[in-house]
């Protein structure tokens, strides 16, 4: 559970740091408009500071597109590799658009850890929120430092340079997703862009029981007690 609550963490933090990345939100329409292309995927290689030091890769991809009470929505899915060597899967179901951070939304998120049960947990997002507030303030305090070309492990990109409180940021549109090509963090933590393609497909393909339900009576095969603890090292 904990390589999951990493992996939504990891997660939520791009989806933040290129939203947040867009010079007082000017550059939204730029990265947001252009719905994502299903099966198009990127590798993003993130490596923390301390002793946080050993990276670990995250495949980011959409994977499904449905419709709800009118609005579009996309199913982004996000893979790595646990400690226990098996593939640690979360997909978020959310709006897609300049206006999505910001627009009320029922979206769902669904985590699946190695061979246990897939589980799905409902989730309110909208302009209410505590965390939206402090993105528009983060974006707002975000500048355009000019275009730039840079090498990563997945060739050379022509960006975007963003530079604000909590680090800076190179975006293109020539990435899937977020449109992250690298990511240097003020703490010292760092995204880089690993590698891109295509040909992605829904890697949770079981119905996923309720997270709240599981959680209540404990799962099994979940570590318990000691077993969670030493987990967690």
């Amino acid at each position: 559970m904990r390589q999951g609550i990493i992996l939504a963490g990891a997660a939520l933090a791009l989806a933040a740091q290129a939203a947040a990345a867009q010079g007082s939100c000017n550059d939204l329409k730029r990265y947001f408009t252009k719905p994502p292309t299903l099966g198009e995927w990127a590798d993003i290689q993130m490596e923390g500071a301390g002793r946080q030091k050993t990276p670990t890769v995250m495949r980011f991809g959409f994977v499904g597109r449905e419709e709800r009470k009118g609005q579009q929505y996309y199913r982004m899915q996000m893979t790595m590799t646990g400690r226990d060597g098996q593939p640690h899967i979360m997909q978020m179901l959310t709006p897609w658009g300049p206006d999505a951070l910001t627009q009320e939304a029922e979206t769902e998120l669904v985590m699946k850890m190695g061979d246990r049960p897939a589980m799905i947990m409902p989730m309110q997002g909208g302009n209410d929120q505590a965390d939206l507030a402090d993105l528009r303030k983060k974006c707002a305090e975000t500048e355009f430092v000019g275009e730039e070309t840079i090498e990563v492990p997945a060739g050379q990109y022509q960006t975007r340079h963003y530079t604000g409180p909590d680090g800076d940021s190179w975006l293109s549109m020539d990435v899937p997703g977020f449109r992250l090509v690298k990511m240097v963090t003020r703490k010292g933590r760092t995204m880089v862009l690993m590698g891109t393609g295509s040909g992605l497909e829904n890697q949770i393909t079981e119905t996923p029981v309720d997270m709240k339900a599981m959680m209540g009576r404990g799962m099994r095969g979940m570590p318990q007690g000691g077993e969670q603890e030493q987990e967690a090292k």
